[in-house]
């Protein structure tokens, strides 16, 4: 061919898939946008967003948590707004990075950390999510900071900054959902254990057919608790409510705060864990930050009696004993579209 010619943007994004061979193929935040959805991304006819049917959530409910009236009670968090900013600013310079840069970091194995990887689980799909993200194991902070990327030069203490504060947000509204149940204030905190944290830097680029493909599928998150900053001017989460799909809009200087399927099983179904998607657009890339509170490996999931116990005579918990690290893995182990991973721990 004659070399003096300009690669065209599909031909650029096929030069990149020869020479990242694999898995690290399927990285889609080259810097060149498609025209067309490659197949691996196309979802059956049955399984579509159907993004005409979506509607918006007017009344997205706000909790104050510096409020003293508890029954009106993210706003005012204690997450400072520069540490916020800061965090942004840094993940949309992680992505902006080289691809040689960030391939330094790529992985397609769900135990490696931290891991660039695409899509949810690539070893497990038919068909993949459009969606790159950088998974960080957070806590302890002085365990692995060391593994975090050097680049950008800023990121380890950007993310340190913000890991810490968000943590103390989590176990502040861990406390406010045991109090809620009528439980000791550190009821959850005691039956979590020392909780780990992750954080998934999740980034949409520009989708050339958002109607035939996902950034993320419906699921649940497998945690107890996620603090979602998501990205203040692109929509992209969708929250299901009685069988049909709301946007949840930014909102300027808000958390969303998922239940986890944790959460779920330990309240004995009171609370519920949210399903919720993420959809593309062609126009604007999108980034979210989800940072996760998990449960300690050896926790053992168990619904709190005081919920249960005291209903009838012969009243059992809805979910059997397990630990989280048999849940985890049982969450890893599975495409992201299947049915609630709570369904497998169901007391007979």
């Amino acid at each position: 061919s004659n070399s003096s010619l300009p690669l065209s943007p599909l031909s650029l994004y096929n030069f990149f898939h020869l020479r990242y061979h694999n898995m690290a193929a399927k990285l889609i935040s080259t810097g060149f946008r498609l025209t067309t959805l490659p197949e691996n991304y196309v979802r059956p006819l049955s399984d579509r967003p159907r993004l005409s049917e979506v509607s918006q959530l007017e009344d997205f409910p706000l909790i104050d948590i510096s409020a003293t009236d508890r029954p009106r009670l993210v706003i005012n968090h204690g997450v400072s707004k520069a540490t916020i900013d800061e965090m942004v600013t840094v993940a949309h310079e992680f992505f902006g990075m080289p691809m040689d840069e960030k391939m330094k970091l790529y992985s397609d194995d769900p135990t490696k950390t931290p891991r660039l990887s695409t899509s949810f689980n690539v070893k497990e799909e038919e068909v993949n999510n459009w969606r790159d993200y950088l998974r960080l194991h957070c806590y302890p902070i002085d365990k692995y900071v060391h593994e975090w990327p050097s680049n950008p030069s800023s990121f380890k203490e950007v993310v340190s900054k913000y890991s810490r504060e968000i943590r103390e947000l989590g176990f502040k509204i861990e406390e406010l959902i045991s109090e809620s149940l009528g439980l000791e204030k550190d009821y959850m905190k005691k039956v979590l254990g020392e909780q780990g944290q992750h954080m998934a830097v999740n980034y949409y680029p520009p989708c050339p057919e958002p109607e035939l493909t996902y950034g993320l599928p419906a699921h649940t998150d497998p945690n107890a608790l996620t603090i979602l900053l998501q990205d203040a001017t692109v929509c992209g989460l969708q929250i299901l409510i009685d069988g049909h799909w709301f946007a949840v809009n930014p909102r300027p200087d808000a958390f969303v705060i998922n239940i986890g399927d944790q959460l779920q099983a330990l309240s004995n179904g009171v609370y519920k864990s949210v399903w919720h998607r993420a959809v593309t657009n062609t126009e604007n890339p999108r980034l979210s930050i989800a940072s996760f509170m998990c449960p300690d490996n050896g926790a053992v999931i168990s619904p709190a009696k005081p919920l249960w116990e005291a209903k009838e005579e012969e009243a059992k918990p809805v979910y059997r004993d397990y630990t989280y690290a048999e849940y985890y893995k049982k969450f890893w182990s599975r495409n992201l579209d299947q049915e609630h991973c709570l369904e497998n721990f169901l007391n007979d």
